[in-house]
């Protein structure tokens, strides 16, 4: 088949059809997370998102909601590149996304320009009125053998409000500090050479107030889990 054709064809499967075209889960499901898997047909590769295997309320309301945010996010993000495309909408519960052929950053030893790169295509994803708002741990930092940066995994995105929204935009700024501060955490994990002194001090007087944040975040999540997967 042509590269086309082998498109055309993911594009037709069902979510079973889609999972036996699976060649590799970078995710299993959980109760509340979603199977994450690199399909094939032929030549052409896309990732499937999918929640098809959710329980409970979580599955019902929850992840439909999840699915429309990350897919009006890779939307508005269509002509970024470093971000995957969305493909298409399989159904409430899941979504074919473009295959970004790189790693987490962790796993790879990107040169120094590869953070530049980095640094600049956050800076895109921010001037275009996205901040993504889940890579502190970092696992949605990707990068591929040219030194090529990724982004993924856009669920929990947040838009820019209208000029009018003095509070929703006054949120909108901390979550793109939030962003800002993941990418100096990265550096100083794997390139603390590239971390000035400024960005040193503003990390550890954040590092306070993240710690409570994310101590509240962990209770919301674990109260997510146990009522949202309860029939």
């Amino acid at each position: 088949m042509s590269p086309a054709a082998d498109r055309a064809a993911l594009l037709c499967m069902t979510r079973h059809e889609l999972h036996a075209a699976a060649r590799q889960y970078f995710k299993t499901a959980g109760p509340t997370e979603p199977e994450v898997a690199l399909v094939e047909h032929g030549d052409t590769r896309l990732v499937f998102k999918d929640y098809g295997r959710a329980r409970g309320w979580f599955a019902r309301i929850i992840a439909p909601i999840l699915i429309a945010r990350e897919a009006s996010g890779l939307v508005h993000l269509q002509h970024v590149a470093g971000v995957p495309q969305l493909v298409r909408r399989v159904d409430r519960r899941g979504l074919l996304i473009e295959y970004c052929p790189g790693v987490p950053w962790g796993q790879a030893k990107p040169s120094e320009a590869a953070y530049g790169r980095l640094a600049d295509l956050l800076a895109t994803i921010h001037r275009a009125g996205i901040a993504h708002g889940d890579l502190r741990g970092g696992g949605n930092f990707l990068v591929d053998d040219n030194d090529r940066p990724y982004i993924v995994d856009f669920v929990a995105r947040v838009k820019r409000g209208s000029a009018w929204n003095l509070v929703w935009n006054w949120v909108f700024t901390r979550f793109m500090a939030a962003d800002n501060s993941a990418l100096v955490k990265l550096r100083a994990r794997h390139a603390p050479h590239l971390v000035s002194l400024a960005e040193k001090q503003a990390m550890a007087h954040r590092g306070r107030f993240e710690r409570l944040a994310r101590s509240a975040g962990e209770t919301i999540r674990r109260a997510t889990r146990h009522f949202a997967t309860r029939d």
